[in-house]
């Protein structure tokens, strides 16, 4: 099982904080992209539909090329973060390259968190981003961008509370009442800090709610500084695999934030939902690239669907130092569905209504979160392209149970890296699924 040796978590974090705010690494990892023949879109053009959805952000002016032009693309995505792992697969297997124009690029950013990323959006450099649905409506509220697709949802366990191992021992937490006013940290404007925000509403508990970043969190913990941490997988899996945390509360043990902000919301456990975001630039003037993307996330979707060791290869692949059972029980957690239904519409005006409430979005455009919302996610993209994957008889979404409902019973239970210890990841051959 022979790798290269992509950059580190540490090294790229304190690249990027010297570098300000880009540090684009070149896809080059694996020598030869996998998958079925490719849906040439420089050679078949873009449908009427596609113009029309891309007509809405105005007039094109040609400043990116014309239709079927190859392009340069830098794509901010996280690659410790579960819910986004599309993007991993997709960088990592390059599925990318059988999809948009021959002699395209891909220049992928990397970075632990969502509004870095946003940021670069708003400069110009980055054309896609990932991040969760609470940090995404922020970054749309900024930036002039929209939610194209959903990456996929949880089952609610992405998300969890995690209590220092050595006060779990003790017995000194053990109830809600435990953490009242004790140092909990999280990264403010993240989905970690709307499952804290709604925990705390649900049980009437205020916490000394302290906004760190995911590095200083584990330092702090290992310090004994912090009673608790809000974290997302991998990382509380991995730092209960070092025995640093206990995981205590999950989203599978609480309601969704929607519970009380949008009763219109069907009920479901607290579910995080990624999203893919496109600056408006470039929706305006390449459809055909917002089409070949957007397949390229089916792919990554069905890759990550039908052979899950496979994919945590791939995302091992790129963040080594992440145990493999860790990365592999993750992704049993998630639901790999990339449309933008009307239940995730209710999910996502519940999270708009929080983060307005709390002055995340202090914008024009997000002043009626529901409005916001409607104008915001734009699922007729990917619409488009499952319509025209399904004519191929390709998987796509479609076949997905559809938010918020599990792929099978056992996603009600906690998943335990315990159970893949012995895995050894590797790659193999994959073609996508045919029906």
């Amino acid at each position: 099982m022979k790798q290269g040796h992509p950059m580190s978590r540490r090294f790229f974090l304190k690249s990027s904080l010297a570098a300000g705010t880009i540090l684009p690494t070149v896809l080059g990892m694996l020598p030869h992209p996998v998958g079925g023949r490719a849906l040439a879109q420089s050679e078949k053009g873009v449908g009427q539909g596609w113009l029309e959805l891309a007509a809405r952000r105005g007039e094109p002016t040609g400043k990116f090329g014309k239709i079927g032009d190859p392009v340069t693309l830098t794509v901010g995505y996280q690659p410790y973060c579960t819910p986004y792992w599309t993007s991993t697969v997709n960088k990592q297997a390059q599925l990318w390259a059988q999809y948009l124009p021959k002699g395209s690029r891909v220049l992928w950013f990397r970075s632990l968190s969502g509004p870095l990323i946003g940021n670069n959006m708003n400069a110009g450099s980055n054309q896609f981003g990932y991040m969760a649905e609470t940090p995404a409506l922020r970054a749309g509220d900024i930036v002039a961008c929209d939610m194209v697709s959903v990456t996929g949802y949880d089952s609610g366990e992405t998300g969890a509370i995690v209590v220092r191992r050595d006060l779990w021992d003790e017995k000194k937490v053990a109830a809600p009442v435990d953490l009242k006013g004790k140092p909990v940290g999280t990264p403010f404007g993240s989905y970690s800090h709307r499952q804290c925000l709604t925990w705390m509403e649900q049980n009437k508990i205020d916490l000394d709610l302290l906004d760190r970043s995911i590095e200083l969190q584990m330092s702090q913990l290992k310090q004994g500084t912090l009673w608790a941490s809000a974290l997302w997988e991998p990382y509380p899996s991995w730092m209960e695999y070092r025995h640093l945390v206990k995981r205590w509360i999950s989203g599978l043990e609480m309601p969704c934030t929607c519970t009380t902000t949008n009763k219109e919301a069907t009920p479901h456990t607290f579910r995080v939902v990624g999203a893919t975001l496109a600056v408006q630039d470039w929706i305006r003037e390449r459809p055909d690239i917002i089409a070949a993307y957007l397949k390229s996330e089916e792919e990554s979707r069905d890759l990550l669907t039908h052979a899950p060791d496979l994919a945590a290869y791939y995302i091992w692949s790129d963040i080594p130092e992440v145990p493999p059972p860790v990365i592999r029980s993750s992704l049993d957690m998630m639901v790999w569905d990339g449309r933008i239904t009307a239940a995730i519409r209710t999910h996502l005006q519940g999270c708009a209504r929080l983060w307005r409430a709390h002055g995340q979005l202090q914008h024009e455009r997000s002043q009626n979160p529901d409005a916001y919302v409607d104008e915001w996610a734009n699922g007729g993209f990917l619409d488009l392209a499952i319509g025209e994957m399904q004519q191929e008889r390709r998987w796509t979404s479609a076949t997905q149970p559809g938010f918020p409902k599990l792929m099978n019973d056992g996603q009600r239970q906690r998943h335990e890296w315990s159970r893949y210890a012995d895995i050894q990841v590797r790659q193999v051959p994959w073609s996508p699924t045919r029906l």
